[in-house]
């Protein structure tokens, strides 16, 4: 497949590590602000943890039980040795230093691991444990995934983020100013979300020197309060269709600098945890297809409507 009209992350791994290196997600038992009363007990209306888990990410297990058991998954799945422990449920930052300093260690000392991507919140990330970060990054390969979903605070307060934009805008320049890789995680089709939203999205990456993003459609997934009001109201949430987030997207990277890498376009959820939108038989590998047929046919590339001016 020629993926030149964007940038995918998979080139990137390429060139920085010489070949494929898999995530292996981990649940280190970590709560979330916005869950634990500190900001709210209501959670992201959109959040249930449970539908982005795989099977060997299980705060049962200790954190080397859950990384042998998404090695062993990897390895037969991808014929893949290298791994990155990923920390992906709830905030992964969210937690006594100490703490955390056990946690990232014993992931970072499991064979086969290249480094560690951390998923939190932009409101958790105090000087104490951005100097931990910075630390670690210099030992071994550092990311921040960063939950920004939206710049826009009409959105952010629709879904119950309990931050606003100037705080993610913040998070990320911290982050890079310390050398350390930062990749924007985004929700289109949230509530109250502007018809330009892609646009001005592209745009607030730009600036705020984000060097990944990650994409995500909004999905009503099982036991979240979206699908309690989607039940109430099935017209009070506009969800994309293929077509429409296929548009989101195309607008995205034609605004998005050329040096940002691509994690991913779409977000898929087990069928048994999903609501709608049912896209059927729509995976990351056709929807790029897709993306790359339309972009093609205009014309179009990543950063191809970018300006430094604007």
């Amino acid at each position: 497949m020629n993926t030149n009209v964007y940038r995918r992350a998979a080139e990137w791994y390429k060139t920085r590590f010489g070949g494929r290196v898999q995530k292996i997600a981990i649940d280190a038992g970590f709560s979330c602000p916005n869950r634990d009363g500190t900001l709210s007990t209501a959670g992201c209306t959109y959040c249930n943890n449970d539908s982005f888990s795989p099977f060997y990410s299980n705060p049962v297990l200790s954190i080397t039980e859950q990384l042998s058991a998404g090695a062993k998954f990897c390895q037969k799945r991808y014929q893949c040795q290298r791994f990155f422990a990923y920390f992906q449920s709830y905030s992964c930052t969210y937690a006594p230093l100490e703490i955390l300093k056990q946690k990232y260690a014993e992931a970072s000392d499991f064979k086969g691991v290249e480094g560690l991507i951390i998923a939190t919140r932009p409101d958790c990330l105090t000087e104490e444990i951005v100097t931990l970060l910075q630390e670690i990054s210099k030992k071994t390969y550092l990311r921040i995934e960063l939950g920004v979903e939206s710049f826009d605070d009409r959105v952010l307060a629709a879904v119950n983020r309990c931050h606003n934009a100037e705080t993610a805008k913040n998070a990320i320049i911290t982050m890079r100013k310390k050398g350390i890789d930062v990749s924007a995680h985004l929700i289109f089709g949230l509530p109250d979300e502007s018809y330009d939203c892609a646009v001005t999205t592209a745009r607030e990456i730009a600036n705020s020197g984000a060097n990944f993003v990650k994409l995500h459609h909004l999905q009503i997934v099982k036991n979240s309060r979206l699908a309690n009001i989607i039940a109430t109201d099935p017209q009070s949430i506009k969800l994309h269709t293929i077509n429409s987030y296929l548009d989101a997207v195309a607008a995205f990277i034609t605004h998005l600098p050329d040096e940002v890498a691509i994690e991913r376009l779409i977000n898929r959820v087990p069928p048994d945890q999903l609501i709608a939108p049912v896209w059927n038989n729509i995976d990351e590998s056709s929807f790029q297809r897709l993306l790359i047929e339309k972009l093609k046919k205009q014309n179009l590339y990543q950063g191809a409507k970018f300006s430094k001016d604007c």
